[in-house]
C-alpha cells in the first residue's frame, strides 16, 4: 500500500507553521532575554534568516524529489548508504525527541495548577512522567486515523496556535509596554552581554529549536497534492511567518517586563509563575482572564507540535525501512496509509528521553545539534544531485546554487558550533552509536558498499574538525582558546575545505 496524497497546499503550510509554533513561544522569549537581553530580538531575526537560507536548498530538493522521509532519500540519492543512514539516524533521533520535549513544555505550564508534576528545578516527578506518557499516547492514538484526518485536525489546532500568540503580543504591547527597557542603563542597555550572547542565544535560548520544525514538510512530501508547488511554498512561507511572529513576541516580552524586574540585569529575571513566563507577566498585570487563554494554548501549542512530529517521525522510520536500514516489516502501512508500527516504536523510545533529559531547556539543546547535523544534507545533496541526476525536473531552481549551498553549509556548521562543546560531544556520541548500527547492518546484509562509501569519506574529517573547533571554542563548555570573532573565520575555513572535498567526492561517485 502506498501513501495517499490527500494534503493540500493549505494543509502542508499549516503543518509547517504548526510544527514551528509549539512550546518555543512559551519559553523561548524568556530564555533568550536572559542570555542576550533586549538584543534577543536580533537573535530571532538572525535565526529566521539563517533557517530560511537553509530551507531554500530543501525547497529545490523537495520539489524535485517529493518522497516520504525526504531528507533520508536525498542523502541516499546523493551520497549513498553510509551518509543516508547517518542523516536518517540523526533525523530520527532528533525528531523522536520533539514529542517528548513538547510534552515537557505542556506539563511545565500545567504544573502551575498541579505542582506535583514538576520540581522547583522544572524536572518531572514520577507523576509528571506518568502524565507526560499519557499525553504522548493520545498523540499516537490520533495519528492512527490517517493523513486526511491529520490535515483537517491540524488546521483547527494551528489556527488556535496562531491566534493566541498574536493576541498575547498585541495585548502586552497595547497595555504594558516600557520602551525604556530596550536601552535601560541599569540593566546594561540594548546589548548588555555583547554580540557573543546574541549568537549563543540561538541554540541555548531556544531560538533555533523554535524555528527548526519546518522539516516536517519534507517528511510529509509523499502525501501532499502537487508537491512541486506546495513544498517550496510551505517551507519558505512557514519560516517567514513564524520568524515575524517570534520577533513580535520577543519585543512584547521585553517591553512588558517591569523596570524593577530587570534592575539586577536580564540574566536575573525572575517572577512568580515563571514555569509560564507570559502567564506570569499577565498575572503581575492583573489580567487573570487572559491567563486562562494562555494556559489553554499552553496545552494546545505543544500538543499540536508533538502531534505533527508524531506523524513526521513515523515517516522518517518508514524512509529508513524503504532503503533497507530498518526491517521492511516495520514500514508496513495500515489501511489508512499510516506507518503504525513506527508510531508505536517511537512512542516507547520517546518515553525513555524523560529520564536523561527531564527539563525543557536541556532536551532542546540536544535536539538542535542533531537536527542541524541532519540539515547539512540540504546544501551538499543539492550540488551532488545536480551532477548525479541532472535530468530530473526541478520546478524550483535555486539561483547561484554553488554559493547558496556553501553559505547554507556554513550556517549549519555555525549553528552546531554555537551549541557548544557540551552539546556537540553528546551529538558525536549519538553519531557513533548510529555508526555502530550501520556496521551491524553491513555485516547482517553481507554487502560491500565500497563504491557508495567513496562519496562519504568527507564525513570523518568533518566530524573530527567540528569536534576540535567546538572543544576549543568559547561556547557552552569550550576551553576558550579560539576567541569569539576569530571562530567565524576558523569555521569558515573548515566549511570551505569540507565543502569542496564533498564536491570532488560527488564527482567521483558520478564517474563510478
Amino acid at each position: 500500500m502506498n501513501f495517499q496524497r490527500t494534503i493540500g497546499p493549505c494543509g502542508l503550510l499549516l503543518a509547517g507553521i504548526g510544527s514551528v509554533i509549539g512550546s518555543g513561544w512559551l519559553f523561548g522569549p524568556l530564555y533568550t532575554a536572559q542570555i542576550a537581553g533586549p538584543a534577543a530580538v536580533i537573535s530571532w531575526i538572525i535565526g529566521g534568516i539563517l533557517m530560511i537560507i537553509i530551507a531554500l536548498t530543501f525547497a529545490e530538493l523537495g520539489s524535485a524529489f517529493p518522497v516520504a522521509g525526504g531528507m533520508i532519500q536525498f542523502a541516499q540519492y546523493s551520497h549513498g548508504p553510509l551518509i543516508s543512514f547517518l542523516i536518517g539516524w540523526m533525523v530520527w533521533v532528533s525528531s523522536l525527541a520533539i514529542a517528548p520535549v513538547e510534552t515537557l513544555g505542556l506539563i511545565q505550564y500545567i504544573s502551575n495548577y498541579a505542582p506535583g508534576l514538576v520540581t522547583s528545578k522544572h524536572v518531572l516527578t514520577l507523576w509528571g512522567i506518568v502524565a507526560a506518557s499519557g499525553v504522548m499516547f493520545i498523540m499516537c492514538l490520533l495519528n492512527f486515523y490517517g493523513a486526511q484526518f491529520f490535515a483537517r485536525s491540524n488546521i483547527f489546532i494551528t489556527g488556535i496556535k496562531l491566534i493566541v500568540p498574536i493576541a498575547t503580543a498585541v495585548c502586552l504591547i497595547s497595555i504594558s509596554f516600557h520602551s525604556a527597557n530596550f536601552i535601560a542603563t541599569q540593566s546594561g542597555g540594548f546589548l548588555p552581554y555583547g554580540w557573543h550572547s546574541v549568537f549563543a542565544a540561538l541554540p541555548l535560548g531556544g531560538v533555533i529549536y523554535s524555528l527548526i520544525g519546518s522539516n516536517t514538510v519534507l517528511q510529509l512530501a509523499g502525501e501532499t497534492k502537487n508537491p512541486k508547488r506546495n513544498i517550496p511554498l510551505a517551507l519558505i512561507g512557514s519560516m517567514l511567518l513564524c520568524t515575524l511572529l517570534y520577533a513580535l513576541l520577543q519585543i512584547a516580552f521585553i517591553g512588558a517586563m517591569s523596570p524593577n524586574a530587570i534592575a539586577n540585569g536580564w540574566s536575573k529575571i525572575h517572577y512568580a509563575g515563571d514555569n509560564g513566563p507570559f502567564a506570569g507577566i499577565m498575572a503581575a498585570l492583573g489580567f487573570s482572564w487572559f491567563i486562562i487563554i494562555i494556559y489553554a494554548d499552553a496545552i494546545i501549542s505543544p500538543f499540536g507540535t508533538g502531534f505533527i512530529f508524531t506523524a513526521s517521525t513515523a515517516r522518517v522510520g518508514y524512509g529508513l525501512s524503504q532503503i533497507g536500514f530498518m526491517p521492511a516489516s516495520f514500514g508496513t502501512l495500515s489501511q489508512r496509509g499510516v506507518p503504525f508500527r513506527y508510531i508505536l516504536i517511537n512512542f516507547f523510545l520517546g518515553l525513555l528521553l524523560f529520564l536523561p533529559f527531564p527539563a525543557w531547556q536541556k532536551l532542546a539543546g540536544f535536539i538542535i545539534s542533531c537536527f542541524i547535523f541532519s540539515y547539512i544534507i540540504g546544501p551538499i545533496a543539492l550540488i551532488a544531485l545536480r551532477k548525479i541526476k541532472p535530468d530530473v525536473p526541478r520546478p524550483f531552481l535555486l539561483p547561484y546554487a554553488n554559493f547558496m549551498s556553501l553559505l547554507a553549509f556554513y550556517i549549519c556548521n555555525l549553528l552546531i558550533f554555537w551549541t557548544g562543546w557540551n552539546t556537540v560531544s553528546k551529538m558525536m556520541i549519538a553519531l557513533s552509536i548510529g555508526l555502530v548500527f550501520f556496521v551491524f547492518y553491513c555485516f547482517r546484509e553481507k554487502k560491500s558498499f565500497k563504491k557508495e562509501c567513496i562519496s562519504a569519506l568527507w564525513a570523518i574529517p568533518y566530524c573530527v574538525a567540528l569536534s576540535i573547533i567546538s572543544y576549543l571554542s568559547t561556547f557552552n563548555g569550550g576551553k576558550n582558546i579560539i576567541p569569539f570573532g576569530i571562530d567565524f573565520i576558523v569555521v569558515g575555513i573548515m566549511t570551505i575545505i569540507i565543502f569542496y572535498l564533498i564536491i570532488r567526492l560527488s564527482k567521483a561517485r558520478v564517474l563510478l
